[in-house]
């Protein structure tokens, strides 16, 4: 049999055919993204950037994927911020050198030291007036530790390419190193030897070769941050597909690859539209549609969403779905401050498990679901939030900004529902001022809020605040006095950060084949749910893995038909006891001593099923006595009215 279960499970793979969910993605994506944000660590923001607006930049570049060098000039345009500013600065790696620095068309005196050029402006120049820099420069890209810019191989054939995330841009071109100011609009121009192709951000204008050159002219109107802009350079092979959306517009994938992996990228053709077609009916349209969505395959060994051309190691389901994403999260709204890289990294992962749900048939949607969990609960602690954002580890931290941030999502979107869920991350991308800017936690925080009518406070403080997640103990009964089921829930933190997580819980009541999914607000230590009018041949919790719990269910508990001895209930919810008796016309009485032997409450109990209020009983331990004709019986209880 089991055999059998294993072939049939093996056609079901294949009949949905792509790629299953790597468990170790997100580590892997972690691991990878890590490194190139190492140099996050020690920036601080130059005050001066504040001086001036980064209005529009051209990049004209020389370069050739078998030689580590680069040449060229960077004209910049920028609107002036202050009065009598005295200086402009812009960011650039003290090992390349600056050949001269043109000011409004005139040469101008600069310095360039500790990796920053600084140029002497006239005296005239005014507050909200537009000027141009030129710099001209060449020389040997350094080695930081990680690929700002790397030269090197494909099969035998040389590869440049560029990735600055967040901080390396200035190890290749003169910059605003910046998370506050987007450049408005890019030109980029790549020069190389004419067998090559240079692949950028933004729409294809014109790609020529004259004599051994290749020219190729690619320009953006979408702002864009400085991290963002990246180039590429090797033997590519191209070929573009199409997504139809509305109004018989189309949006190009361009791709590309590198000649030994064309076939494979052309055979990922229909998914990646998917994926595109998917993002655009969930989120907004793609936010640069009037330019391109792109692929250009690099050297290393992950993803990076440089705007409109991820770089890509290669066409794999969950990287396209992962990088595709930060298109929306991460490119066209940027996070503002690293303590909320989840506003990145979360909703990639998150909207990568969405692709999951809707695409495959949804065959791959509980494997990712069980993947994030186990992986989120294999510790008791840690936060969605970053308190110390100079430890590069925690910024990408696999288990916390990843996967929990994800899964803060999936649990917030089951709080929520669906309709009130999307329409808040609709919200939030349509706000026209966040749309191609910079975005914080509160501000993804008012949309969701404002599109449920109500307060995530608690739910922020508790999961993105909060650290571990919550053990769920749940207790199967019957109500003697009415017959109905019951079950009794109650939550231990994994974490001392949390003192209770407030939820509403999933629980499926199964009956003669039949199946009832009951959503329950479990606001209350040991609170008491009714979940049929008769007896149930089973309960399942949070079968649709919608929360990241652990939990237990024990059956049967307290279930007697006709009761032979006396039985003392502790309801918590309620802050009574039940006492139920055998069958006695004299009934009982019930005495509740405390701990030094003094009676605190008495009653007579005259019904064969009894309730007794102790919610004005202090906090602590107690032994409840309860005396009939026939049977006696004597209880410990512990009485805590948090």
């Amino acid at each position: 049999m089991k055999k059998l279960l294993f072939i049939l499970w093996v056609i079901a793979v294949q009949a949905v055919s792509g790629q299953a969910p790597d468990p170790d993605f997100t580590d892997k994506m972690a691991l990878r993204e890590g490194p190139s944000r190492m140099k996050s660590a020690a920036f601080i923001e130059a005050a001066e950037n504040a001086s001036y607006d980064l209005v529009y930049q051209k990049l004209d570049l020389e370069l050739d994927p078998a030689v580590r060098y680069i040449s060229g000039s960077v004209t910049s345009q920028v609107q002036i911020l202050k009065d009598n500013i005295g200086t402009l600065s812009f960011d650039l790696s003290s090992a390349l050198v600056v050949d001269s620095i043109h000011f409004d068309l005139g040469k101008i005196d600069y310095q360039h030291t500790n990796d920053k050029i600084i140029i002497s402006i006239p005296s005239s120049v005014q507050n909200n007036s537009f000027h141009l820099t030129t710099v001209f420069y060449h020389g040997i890209p350094p080695v930081t530790g990680f690929g700002s810019f790397t030269v090197s191989t494909h099969a035998g054939a040389p590869i440049l390419w560029t990735l600055s995330e967040p901080y390396g841009a200035k190890d290749w071109w003169p910059c605003k190193e910046s998370l506050s100011d987007k450049i408005d609009s890019i030109d980029v121009y790549i020069t190389c030897p004419s067998q090559y192709k240079g692949a950028s951000n933004g729409r294809l204008y014109t790609d020529q070769v004259s004599g051994t050159k290749r020219t190729t002219h690619w320009k953006s109107h979408y702002p864009i941050a400085t991290y963002l802009v990246g180039i590429a350079v090797t033997n590519y092979e191209t070929y573009s597909d199409f997504l139809d959306i509305a109004d018989g517009k189309k949006i190009e994938v361009l791709n590309y690859v590198y000649p030994e992996y064309l076939q494979d990228a052309k055979s990922r053709s229909g998914e990646i539209l998917d994926i595109l077609g998917f993002y655009n009916t969930k989120l907004i349209t793609y936010p640069f549609a009037a330019e391109k969505y792109g692929h250009a395959q690099f050297g290393w060994g992950g993803g990076m969403e440089h705007q409109t051309m991820s770089f890509m190691t290669s066409l794999s389901f969950d990287l396209v779905a992962h990088e595709m994403a930060h298109q929306w999260f991460g490119d066209y709204i940027t996070l503002a401050s690293w303590h909320d890289i989840w506003l990145n990294e979360g909703f990639a992962t998150f909207m990568t498990g969405l692709v999951y749900e809707t695409l495959k048939e949804g065959f791959y949607w509980p494997i990712w679901k069980d993947q994030e969990v186990k992986k989120i609960t294999s510790a008791d602690d840690g936060s969605v939030y970053v308190a110390d954002t100079t430890s590069v580890n925690r910024l990408f931290d696999s288990r916390l900004t990843y996967a929990k941030g994800a899964y803060l999502l999936h649990m917030l979107r089951w709080e929520m529902g669906d309709a009130n869920f999307f329409k808040g991350l609709k919200d939030y991308l349509t706000d026209p001022s966040l749309a191609y800017r910079y975005a914080s936690q509160a501000k993804f925080l008012q949309h969701m809020e404002m599109a449920g009518d109500t307060s995530l406070t608690e739910y922020f403080k508790d999961w993105y605040y909060g650290e571990g997640y919550p053990n769920y103990r749940i207790d199967e009964f019957t109500d003697l006095a009415t017959n109905r089921q019951m079950i009794r829930v109650k939550q231990v933190p994994s974490n001392s950060s949390v003192s209770f997580f407030e939820m509403h819980i999933p629980i499926r009541v199964w009956k003669n084949g039949l199946s009832k999914d009951l959503r329950l607000y479990n606001t209350l230590q040991d609170q008491e749910f009714v979940i049929s009018d008769e007896k149930v041949d089973s309960i399942q919790f949070d079968p649709q893995q919608w929360l990241c719990a652990k939990a237990d269910i024990t059956t049967g508990v307290a279930e007697v038909l006709e009761p032979a001895f006396i039985q003392i209930f502790h309801e918590y919810s309620t802050k009574r006891l039940r006492i139920i008796m055998p069958p006695s016309p004299e009934g009982g009485v019930l005495r509740i001593v405390d701990l030094n032997g003094r009676t605190v409450l008495t009653a007579l109990l005259k019904d064969r099923d009894s309730g007794v209020e102790i919610s004005k009983l202090h906090d602590g331990m107690y032994v409840v006595e309860v005396q009939t004709k026939d049977a006696q019986k004597r209880q410990k209880i512990v009485i805590s009215n948090d």
